[in-house]
């Protein structure tokens, strides 16, 4: 056992106890409080995790990547030439066919594509959407966005609205 000199009274006593002189207890500050030392601890690491911002550099599944390109980016996500669109033979759906790529070497959990349905008016009338699972890195996707029609509705053109994934 390690000893050492009491600081009231001079006498050598044991690190770990009280003083048999003096009753002066020998332990360190840590050591004789407990709860508070545990309190602190948790008070630096909240301060540690503070200071980082609490960033993760993984990717966050709300976050969600638009096809929207900025000046010097390319698009995520790219829809190529050759869609097209149809209603049912009940006039109860409309499809819109074609094919996106991901312009990334990255793989995507899930992507979306929307469009919205016009009438002849110009007015919007609906929109269609489908989504894929796991796209992988520079993979296409041939999809299907299915929209569902009133009675009496007939879609006379339609617009990518956005094609989003995380």
């Amino acid at each position: 056992m390690a000893m050492k000199i009491c600081k009231e009274c001079g006498t050598e006593v044991s690190s770990k106890g009280t003083c048999p002189k003096c009753g002066k207890d020998q332990r360190n500050f840590f050591i004789k409080h407990k709860v508070l030392t545990f309190i602190l601890c948790l008070i630096i690491l909240g301060v540690a995790v503070g200071a980082t911002g609490g960033k993760n550099n993984s990717t966050d599944k709300n976050s969600v990547q638009t096809s929207v390109a900025t000046e010097n980016k390319q698009e995520k996500f790219t829809l190529q030439e050759g869609h097209s669109g149809s209603t049912d033979k009940y006039g109860m759906s409309y499809t819109i066919e074609g094919s996106i790529k991901n312009n990334t070497s990255k793989k995507y959990s899930y992507v979306q594509v929307t469009f919205n349905l016009y009438d002849s008016d110009g007015a919007q009338i609906g929109s269609a959407l489908a989504n894929i699972n796991n796209l992988e890195a520079d993979g296409l996707w041939k999809f299907k966005a299915i929209g569902s029609l009133g009675n009496g509705k007939s879609v006379a053109s339609y617009k990518l609205m956005e094609i989003t994934g995380w």
